[in-house]
């Protein structure tokens, strides 16, 4: 036997005694090793090299995944925060727009940003009820609409942050409240509890009945701390007042 064709040889039985010996041998690991496979941080590219995907474990102990759009930017993510779980979704430029997470309560939030970045909009967990916030591009809330355990009601803000209009069931019934600018309710419309209907002003104030040509034809209101009402005609014309 020539010497190229012992090595030939050779190399073939020593191919097959790996395979019988340490390969078969070993399929159940094998397997295992398929199965499980143990990181800190695996990450996933594509053609161009660019990181599409990473898997990686934070420095406080919990995970995230993130997934890029083609030019790198995140677009999605998922990550422990606090003990419990979030979920992030970003427009192309990087900020976020939806994400949802738990509540320090146990409950879970909903909130969506516009294309800055800012919260306009989210809805929450409130003492084991429901509650829907709108938001302007400075942060500060505009409309709230919630449910407790005896009612439901909306709520309207002004630019300051302070209640504008408020309408609620209160003990089963109807009530619109609405305030001032500085956020002092001033006007009350609701049902009694007899089923009637009542409006009531505070802090001073006028109610008015106007025509199909905007002038008041009749006012009822406070006058220096007495009541008066007025009756006027189809121009404005006043005609007759008591007292």
């Amino acid at each position: 036997m020539k010497t190229f064709e012992r090595i030939f040889l050779y190399s073939v039985l020593a191919i097959l005694f790996f395979y019988v010996f340490l390969v078969d041998g070993n399929v159940e690991s094998q397997v295992a090793i398929q199965e499980e496979i143990r990181a800190r941080r695996i990450i996933i590219v594509n053609d161009e090299g660019r990181k599409v995907i990473e898997l990686f474990a934070m420095d406080d102990g919990g995970g995230t995944i993130s997934i890029n759009n083609k030019a790198g930017n995140m677009v999605v993510s998922m990550t422990d925060f606090e003990d419990s779980g979030m979920i992030g979704i970003y427009n192309k430029t990087g900020n976020p727009v939806v994400f949802m997470s738990t509540l320090e309560s146990g409950g879970g939030m909903i909130g969506i940003g516009n294309k800055a970045g800012t919260l306009i909009a989210d809805m929450v967990e409130n003492e084991d009820n429901g509650l829907i916030r709108t938001y302007n591009k400075a942060g500060t809330v505009f409309v709230g609409m919630g449910s407790n355990d005896a009612s439901g009601g909306i709520s309207i803000f002004n630019k300051a942050g302070n209640l504008g209009v408020v309408l609620d069931t209160l003990r089963d019934y109807g009530r619109i409240s609405i305030f001032n600018k500085t956020g002092t309710q001033v006007v009350n419309l609701n049902a009694t509890t007899n089923g009637k209907g009542r409006i009531s002003i505070t802090k001073g104030g006028a109610i008015g009945v106007n025509n199909e040509a905007g002038n008041m034809v009749v006012g009822m209101g406070d006058l220096e701390n007495d009541g008066y009402i007025v009756v006027r005609n189809k121009n404005g014309e006043g005609t007759g007042t008591l007292p």
